[in-house]
């Protein structure tokens, strides 16, 4: 992996171009990625750039994408924009008016949402895994959410720990930021439809590294369960050290921003214990092995679980340049992912088009989330959630 620093003043940290760029008459295909790679959320944006990064690589070693008979080299381009609005826009500008990018993946809401329109007046065409009701409506064109968000499985999964715990009191964290907000007031509404409690809510902001103030006054509530929510997975991680060394025994369920690896690391084995979580992948899934192996050989790390829908996502977009005929109109593209989808994903489930019923358009691809327990230190899958 190349590494390069960021000409753009407001984009701080790397910026990573990944691809192959092959003989220099092929045309080819750049997919930008704005997303975390340093900080809290570097696990969630390393898994970004490296799915993207890994499916590249894949048809690159094919020859190329076959676009009307021309194959065309797929070119990742990855920069870091610190979960930062700012410097989510200062990328995206170096990816389309200097790198040539048409495509690009927005990780964080707050960087979809500062987007939005620029995505729609440039016509270019992005994937992103905001959580945010907000970035995406019934108007949009050229944004597309690249996986479930929390209102196709928190039904599920909150379901099946109705059914699988006797614990009805739930306090729920979150960050301070539209990601936390929507999945707060979502969480809380799907939590009381099936009969839970609320102790309490709070957010939070993301550059807390002391939560027991915090702590003190959600125990003081004696919730049953605290739901860390969207809560990155290395802070998560914190906060349940910091409440068990606070004497919290109850339990922890993650209803958002998987990533139980950090989660343990942060926390401890015994911290975690029983805690349940949406899990993106399944570990014991060959196909997950199989991209996790290759992430793991190109950053030395295993991956955060979500590599997967990055993955699956770029294979949507990279058959629906195949089906429009076209990788130069992104309103082609965008038409064709009609026709991309259904399609089977990484590990074997159906991807398809929805999110009209709650977003207002069919702008999003609808994956298969798991549920989680871990169990010894170990993320055991128990269910899926669709």
């Amino acid at each position: 992996m190349k590494l390069i620093k960021m000409a753009a003043p407001l984009v701080a940290g790397l910026g990573i171009s990944i691809g192959v760029l092959g003989a220099a008459h092929a045309q080819t295909v750049k997919i930008g990625v704005i997303a975390a790679l340093t900080g809290g959320g570097a696990p969630w944006g390393m898994a970004a750039a490296e799915g993207a990064r890994i499916a590249a690589a894949e048809i690159n070693a094919k020859g190329g994408l076959d676009v009307g008979g021309k194959r065309q080299k797929v070119e990742v381009i990855a920069y870091d924009d610190q979960y930062k609005a700012a410097d989510a826009v200062a990328a995206y500008n170096r990816l389309v008016r200097q790198d040539g990018a048409k495509y690009v993946i927005i990780m964080s809401s707050a960087g979809a949402l500062a987007l939005k329109q620029n995505v729609e007046d440039d016509r270019i065409l992005a994937l992103t895994s905001s959580y945010s009701a907000k970035a995406i409506d019934k108007n949009s064109k050229y944004m597309f959410r690249l996986f479930s968000d929390a209102y196709d499985y928190l039904p599920a999964l909150i379901a099946w720990t109705r059914d699988n715990y006797k614990e009805r009191r739930v306090f729920t964290l979150n960050p301070n930021d539209e990601t936390g907000w929507d999945q707060s007031k979502l969480s809380e509404k799907v939590f009381k439809q099936n009969d839970f409690t609320i102790a309490g809510q709070e957010v939070y902001e993301r550059t807390l590294k002391d939560f027991q103030p915090l702590f003190t006054k959600v125990i003081g509530l004696k919730p049953e369960i605290i739901d860390l929510g969207s809560t990155p997975p290395a802070t998560a991680g914190l906060m349940i050290r910091q409440a068990r060394e606070m004497g919290y025994k109850g339990m922890f369920i993650k209803t958002g921003g998987a990533g139980p690896k950090d989660i343990l690391a942060g926390a401890g084995k015994e911290g975690v214990e029983n805690m349940v979580s949406v899990l993106y992948a399944d570990p014991k899934n060959a196909g997950y092995q199989r991209v996790a192996a290759a992430y793991k050989k190109s950053t030395g790390q295993e991956p955060n679980e979500i590599v997967v829908p990055f993955y699956d996502a770029v294979n949507v977009l990279l058959q629906a340049m195949q089906k429009a005929g076209t990788a130069s109109d992104t309103t082609k593209v965008a038409a064709a992912f009609g026709k991309a989808l259904p399609m089977a994903s990484l590990q074997g489930d159906q991807l398809t088009l929805g999110g009209k019923a709650h977003i207002g358009a069919d702008q999003q691809i609808v994956s298969t989330m798991y549920i989680g327990v871990m169990k010894n230190g170990e993320a055991i899958v128990v269910g899926k959630a669709r």
